[in-house]
């Protein structure tokens, strides 16, 4: 069975292009940056995971943006690691590209997509350095649905693959701007090395931890101050351009500093 897990895995890792997914982050980073008016992480970044470690980035779900949030989180805070994760079989015949940067399909919904998800993971997992990035829920759900649920996979690797397991909850949000808010917050980082739980214990364990980050985080939001967040990109501010040119122009006439955003916020 360990031979088949790194035979699996060895195919991701043959189709991964270093070149390919640094131009994708870049592509990602610009694209976020002109769809949002800022990306924003609550209190703190994530603790460092050292090079000889495994680490899983585990999220809710709540869009279609989840997956591009958790490899840019990868890159910035795991830059020494090899992230890859989990996509619908049928969907990534649409983006052939993406094998290069990490990501393998899986049968939706299929035990045989189940099995095909662990059997990759396990083989990735058992060497230094690599990074799985997932959102267990399966399926797009309200970031204040509760209790959180997750699908059985996360829970397996956390019993039987000793590596450090990371929550980040995630909202896209309206504040002040017409263009929406990415906010995030890091939750408890675990290493699942130093417990002995069974895979049901994890899963209530990880379900927690992550609803915790996640109910954190819509505090923060709820009160619409982005004091306690610092930006990770500052996006598109501004309502028209031509109307934005022409309170530029009324700025430099009085001799006031002009900012293109209703409210400005903290850039550390």
């Amino acid at each position: 069975m360990t031979s088949r897990n790194q035979k699996a895995a060895d195919e991701v890792i043959q189709r991964h292009s270093p070149r390919v997914t640094r131009f994708f982050n870049v592509y990602i980073r610009r694209m976020l940056a002109k769809k949002f008016n800022g990306f924003r992480i609550l209190n703190e970044t994530p603790a460092p995971v050292a090079a000889d470690r495994s680490v899983i980035y585990f999220s809710n779900h709540p869009g279609w943006y989840d997956p591009l949030v958790l490899v840019l989180m990868a890159e910035s805070f795991l830059p020494e690691h090899l992230a890859f994760g989990p996509m619908d079989a049928d969907a990534l015949k649409k983006y052939n590209f993406m094998k290069k940067i990490g990501i393998f399909g899986v049968e939706k919904d299929s035990a045989r997509g189940a099995a095909r998800f662990l059997q990759v993971s396990r083989g990735m997992l058992a060497t230094p350095g690599k990074a799985l990035l997932i959102t267990p829920q399966g399926e797009f759900t309200d970031p204040r649905s509760r209790p959180v649920e997750f699908k059985p996979g996360l829970a397996r690797l956390a019993a039987d693959c000793g590596v450090i397991v990371q929550p980040l909850a995630m909202e896209f949000v309206f504040w002040d701007e017409p263009r929406p808010e990415i906010l995030v917050n890091f939750g408890n980082q675990i290493d699942t090395s130093a417990e002995t739980l069974a895979p049901d214990a994890w899963k209530a364990r990880l379900e927690q931890e992550l609803g915790d980050a996640q109910d954190e985080l819509s505090r923060a939001v709820m009160a619409r101050d982005p004091e306690p967040f610092v930006t990770f990109i500052d996006g598109k501010r501004g309502v028209n351009p031509i109307y934005d040119r022409w309170r530029y122009l009324k700025a430099l006439v009085r001799g006031e500093k002009f900012s293109a955003a209703h409210t400005d916020v903290r850039k550390d």
